[in-house]
């Protein structure tokens, strides 16, 4: 009896131990059921974004591709115009020398074009002014004279009413050769002034000196023997001549020595034409009572 009850027992533990069992597998049944209710559940979406994520990385290999043949064709011409830069570069070094030495002929030529009187190819007025105001500077510095020269041609104006206009420039081209060639030392400037007026500017020479250039220049136009059918007092071309000297101070302007030029020019005209007529400046006096 006691070994049937121990029986019995040992039965009814075994049989609650297997339901147990049973429980948990069938909780396990409906966990894995619930798991793959949700992948299914989740799969659509999940293909969807991988096949975005393929799409991009598509799209990202093609950019980089064409990319990569951008670069290519970039490097291509990067390195075509370095050797076209070293080709020239080379010929620069070859030949720098030459072009160099071109460049500074035009720039001279140029400079010159710019300073000279387009008609007696002599300095012009541009010219005259900058280098009067270089000189009036440099003398007062050094206490050395300075002299102007103004010409002027007698009765120009007759002559062009009596030959034409284009006498009249082969004549103003004659005159300015014959007084340029007066000039012997190379601080002198001859210019053409303005029409038929002519001046010079005589560096470092006093009023003596500066008489005898203008006496050459007087002898200079007789001996070209120009004719002049419309002057009334020579059967030639002849001019007149007015002379300022002076030792230059700096606080007082060039214009001063031109000015002065210029009056004695007018009382050489006044006067008769065909003469010389002169005077020492004094800057600190009033150059109308010098």
């Amino acid at each position: 009896m006691v070994i049937a009850n121990n029986q019995h027992a040992h039965l009814h533990a075994e049989i609650s131990r297997l339901q147990q069992v049973v429980q948990r597998l069938e909780q396990e049944n409906r966990d894995l059921q619930i798991a793959l209710a949700n992948t299914a559940e989740h799969g659509d979406y999940i293909e969807v974004e991988l096949c975005q994520t393929n799409t991009k990385l598509q799209a990202e290999v093609t950019e980089r591709r064409q990319a990569e043949l951008t670069l290519k064709t970039l490097l291509s011409l990067i390195s075509k115009q370095r050797d076209d830069l070293e080709i020239i570069l080379e010929t620069l070094v070859d030949h720098g020398d030459v072009l160099d030495t071109q460049w500074q002929q035009k720039v001279s030529q140029a400079n010159v074009l710019a300073a000279s009187d387009g008609l007696t190819q002599i300095a012009n007025r541009r010219r005259f002014d900058e280098y009067l105001q270089d000189q009036w500077v440099r003398m007062a510095r050094s206490h050395a004279s300075l002299s102007v020269l103004m010409c002027d041609v007698d009765f120009f104006k007759e002559y062009n009413d009596h030959y034409g206009h284009l006498a009249g420039d082969t004549c103003l081209k004659q005159v300015a050769q014959a007084l340029n060639s007066t000039l012997y030392r190379s601080p002198d400037l001859l210019a053409r002034y303005g029409g038929e007026e002519f001046a010079a500017i005589l560096p470092q020479t006093d009023l003596e000196q500066a008489l005898n250039v203008a006496q050459r220049m007087q002898a200079a136009i007789a001996q070209i023997q120009i004719p002049h059918g419309g002057s009334s007092i020579a059967s030639h071309l002849t001019i007149s001549i007015g002379i300022a000297s002076v030792v230059p101070l700096e606080p007082f302007p060039p214009s001063v020595l031109l000015d002065e030029a210029d009056r004695q020019l007018y009382r050489a005209k006044n006067q008769g034409r065909n003469q010389i007529v002169h005077t020492t400046l004094n800057p600190l006096a009033d150059p109308q009572h010098s």
